[in-house]
């Protein structure tokens, strides 16, 4: 069973399904929130994970569609484990660079779609083979990867 921790520690969680699929996000929000030019995310098909130790602490956010999107980090050491959004009930976006595993995440979850490209940094390419969207999932995005 996949499992994901903060960097203090405190935190741990689980979950018990495969992942739909993988993206790029390239949001000007995900910048702030990770500190970096994109985030590297997984979209898994489950109301929740579980907590196996620890507490985490949860936010939202209206964004721009209108939605909430609710984070879950670490009281302690700040790492987000996880997201979820009003606008895509009945799933979660883990965050791959906190998965535990032996092999690197960032090869394991390669990305199938990258959105907000609009907003992607010019000395980034785009990913070979997988779906460009300017902005958020578009239905047609959706199809297109099964989902």
């Amino acid at each position: 069973m996949p499992q994901s921790s903060c960097l203090c520690g405190a935190n741990v969680i689980t979950w018990d399904a495969p992942s739909a699929f993988n993206f790029r996000c390239h949001c000007l929000d995900e910048r702030k929130l990770t500190g970096a030019a994109f985030a590297l995310n997984i979209l898994v098909p489950i109301e929740a994970p579980t907590v196996k130790s620890g507490k985490l602490s949860v936010w939202g956010k209206i964004v721009q569609s209108g939605n909430t999107i609710y984070n879950h980090s670490c009281s302690q050491c700040g790492s987000l484990l996880y997201r979820h959004s009003t606008g895509f009930p009945g799933t979660i976006v883990i965050k791959a660079g906190c998965i535990d595993s032996e092999e690197d995440p960032s090869t394991v979850y390669v990305p199938k779609i990258e959105i907000f490209t609009r907003s992607r940094v010019p000395w980034i390419p785009a990913i070979e083979g997988a779906l460009q969207e300017e902005g958020d999932f578009s239905k047609e995005s959706f199809v297109a990867l099964g989902f």
